[in-house]
């Protein structure tokens, strides 16, 4: 006689439904830990200040100034914090590299490695409100100075400076004429830094300091910014702080 050994089916079910429920917990877990680690982040992101910058030849972003001693041409850029986002904090752009182009060479003398002036409120630094939009002086192209309570550095003739901040008076702003490409770095407290990069170009053929500030305006020709580069990856900048 075959004796019959019964299974017990009901106790491996049982175990089956629990290792299920145990993996499934574990999961949820995990699952929870993840949008715990990285959706605040994600969330943050999404409100996180981006300034662009802008240029338009037709509005006061090229402007003509008579102040004296100094008459003079600015031109400035239109920075903008995007609407929708956090207000960007101490928002700073600054010129990290000056290259003459076409033949022609930049003065030895110049300081070119600048924080720039915000136009009107001349600051280095200021907050962005989302949707915001300030100018801030690139460059300026002055008529010669004249010497001022030997407080001032004349410049040696009608020629274009960099509008650095603070503004300087010992002539080491001067780049004269010339084609130049200029990046900009855009940085602050709360945003990611991004690299802009415009040209700018001054010729003073048949002009001097007789000519009106109109006719020199005329000669000068800014391209539009180009973003070349921009720092937004929140991985990026935990590679960078871990070396």
């Amino acid at each position: 006689m075959v004796d019959v050994i019964a299974l017990d089916t009901s106790a491996s079910l049982a175990d089956w439904i629990s290792a299920i429920g145990q993996a499934a917990g574990a999961v949820g877990t995990v699952a929870a830990v993840v949008v715990a680690l990285f959706l605040p982040g994600w969330q943050r992101a999404k409100i996180r200040p981006i300034v662009t910058l802008e240029f338009d030849r037709t509005s006061e972003d090229i402007a003509v100034h008579e102040n004296p001693p100094w008459a003079s041409v600015w031109i400035r850029l239109r920075a903008t914090n995007r609407p929708g986002r956090e207000t960007a904090r101490k928002v700073r752009v600054i010129v990290s590299k000056v290259e003459p182009e076409d033949g022609f060479v930049m003065p030895e003398s110049t300081l070119s490695l600048r924080e720039l002036s915000w136009s009107e409120v001349r600051t280095g630094e200021l907050d962005l409100p989302a949707g915001m939009q300030r100018r801030v002086d690139v460059a300026h192209v002055d008529k010669k100075r004249a010497e001022k309570k030997d407080l001032v550095s004349p410049w040696p003739d009608l020629g274009m400076g960099l509008a650095g901040w603070p503004q300087r008076y010992d002539g080491r702003d001067y780049l004269g004429e010339g084609a130049f490409r200029i990046t900009l770095t855009v940085a602050g407290e709360n945003l990611d830094a991004s690299e802009w990069e415009i040209r700018i170009s001054f010729k003073k053929v048949g002009l001097s300091n007789k000519s009106s500030l109109a006719r020199i305006r005329d000669a000068i020709e800014v391209s539009d910014p180009v973003l070349i580069s921009k720092e937004t990856s929140l991985r990026r900048r935990r590679w960078l702080a871990d070396g």
